[in-house]
């Protein structure tokens, strides 16, 4: 009983993480975006980074595989400008309860729908780094200069 009772929680917690993601709209497309992949999905096939790019033209790609060993990704910034970033996931790793910090930066597809928060969508404010980080302390650094 107690391994049936295991089972049925383990699977509970891993298809929670495996379908945590977002459905919405844009340019009259039906888009999925998978939040622990930070991957995006139309009609369940995975867009390109050149797609996603297409879809978000006001923001800046960024690739997972663009950081460094250390998990750190060097960008010049002004002091008074603020910048649109895109984080994607082009490697197999997954970003389960990752999250953007400092909370500012977080930023939404559409502000009037608080539940739609993708966290790959990054507003950089002047000289100030941004940390894609896991409550374990596992963190990936935007360093901006």
């Amino acid at each position: 009983m107690k391994k049936v009772l295991f089972l049925i929680f383990a699977l509970f917690f891993v298809s929670n993480s495996v379908f945590a993601a977002y459905e919405f709209e844009i340019k009259d497309r039906k888009i999925t975006y998978q939040e622990d992949e930070l991957k995006f999905y139309e009609n369940d096939e995975l867009l390109t980074p050149e797609k996603v790019n297409l879809l978000f033209p006001e923001y800046q790609l960024l690739l997972i595989s663009d950081f460094d060993k250390n998990k750190k990704y060097t960008y010049k910034n002004s002091l008074f400008k603020s910048k649109n970033i895109l984080l994607v996931n082009d490697t197999n790793r997954t970003f389960h309860k990752f999250f953007i910090y400092p909370e500012s930066s977080r930023n939404q597809l559409n502000k009037e729908d608080k539940k739609c928060l993708i966290k790959s969508l990054i507003t950089i404010y002047g000289k100030k780094n941004v940390r894609l980080k896991h409550e374990g302390g596992d963190e990936f650094e935007i360093v901006v200069k």
